[in-house]
């Protein structure tokens, strides 16, 4: 289905007027480009022990938070295939990627304006005009701007590797394109109260996730006291979730 077809709200006149296929070919080639860039990183096949090796992922499948599994397979077998989509983000906002929010934005929007001179004044008129397009591009900022990789990395030291570099190469991407787009110097400075809210908030969520990862480094060495530093993970899960005012 073309990205077109999804969309009811109007993009701006005078584009569509001029050339709609054009527009709405641009905004497919996006959405493909962007979903291809995801489908990559996620498919790679060291990147789901990455995955269950960095977040608390084995702790969120056994919070009684939901009225489903975790797991569409069981409760106590999570694995790629299985795993459905609450927790899948959940897990992501905890270590402060969240990827699932942005990811592939970066590779696509640089893809899309290395390729024609015109692409970044077709997409500028969009932003301004076609409240569909803004509204996109503004909940990537969002998700962005949640980011912090300095404490990411933190997470990617429980099990190191290329990923924590592959993300980080499309989250400057990410910000370059967007910031291009939107005529901003720094990502959501059109929503300054928010992003003022954000970089208040971070230094105390930012200690609640190195708590985190140590309880995480200390339940993998295997210790004897399992049950005391169970509570204290699924403590550390919900007090990320109420720093972070989200559970993905």
């Amino acid at each position: 289905m073309l990205v077109a077809d999804l969309v009811s709200s109007k993009p701006a006149a005078s584009l569509i007027a001029e050339d709609a296929p054009k527009v709405f070919g641009l905004m497919e080639d996006i959405a493909q480009a962007a979903m291809s860039a995801y489908q990559k990183l996620i498919h790679h096949p060291d990147f789901w022990g990455w995955y269950i090796g960095i977040t608390p992922i084995e702790h969120i499948s056994h919070l009684p938070i939901a009225s489903r599994p975790v797991s569409r397979k069981s409760a106590d077998k999570v694995d790629f295939e299985g795993l459905r989509a609450i927790p899948w983000v959940f897990a992501w906002t905890q270590t402060r990627y969240n990827l699932p929010g942005w990811y592939g934005i970066g590779a696509a929007l640089s893809e899309i304006l290395a390729a024609d001179p015109d692409h970044l004044n077709i997409l500028q008129s969009l932003y301004r005009e076609w409240s569909w397009l803004r509204t996109v591009i503004d909940n990537a900022q969002l998700e962005i701007r949640r980011i912090h990789l300095v404490i990411a990395r933190y997470y990617d030291e429980l099990k190191p590797g290329d990923f924590h570099d592959i993300v980080k190469a499309d989250f400057d991407k990410s910000i370059a394109a967007i910031c291009r787009i939107t005529g901003q110097q720094d990502i959501l400075d059109n929503a300054p109260v928010l992003k003022k809210s954000i970089a208040l908030r971070n230094p105390y969520t930012d200690v609640l996730n190195l708590l985190q990862v140590e309880l995480l480094r200390r339940w993998k060495s295997g210790p004897d006291n399992r049950e005391e530093l169970g509570r204290a993970l699924f403590l550390s899960i919900n007090g990320v979730s109420a720093a972070m005012q989200s559970t993905g």
